[in-house]
């Protein structure tokens, strides 16, 4: 279980990068269509970490393991450790941003 975990740690940890690059490019382009389409704030954080999360998987995927394929389980640690770490950084900048704004 403990190593289950530190991968989970490790492999969001180490696509950062990836993951909030993704998810900036899509809050600065797409954040004010989806204020104008009434979207909310937290639907929002979830929409931007979905985006970022896609990317540390894509990057992992090219970068970290070339030539083999992802196993399911491999798959599933690495989306649900990424999406809570995107979720953790990421939700809290788009509430202070919206209340920054109103």
């Amino acid at each position: 279980m403990n190593s289950i975990i530190g991968f989970m740690l490790e492999s969001a940890a180490v696509n950062s990068i990836p993951i909030f690059f993704a998810a900036g490019i899509i809050a600065l382009i797409g954040g004010p269509l989806l204020k104008k389409a009434g979207i909310g704030t937290y639907v929002r954080g979830l929409i931007y970490s979905v985006i970022g999360v896609s990317a540390g998987v894509w990057s992992y995927t090219v970068f970290d393991i070339p030539g083999r394929g992802i196993e399911l389980l491999e798959f599933a640690a690495l989306t649900v450790g990424m999406l809570l770490y995107s979720l953790v950084i990421i939700m809290p900048i788009v509430a202070i941003k919206n209340r920054a704004k109103t």
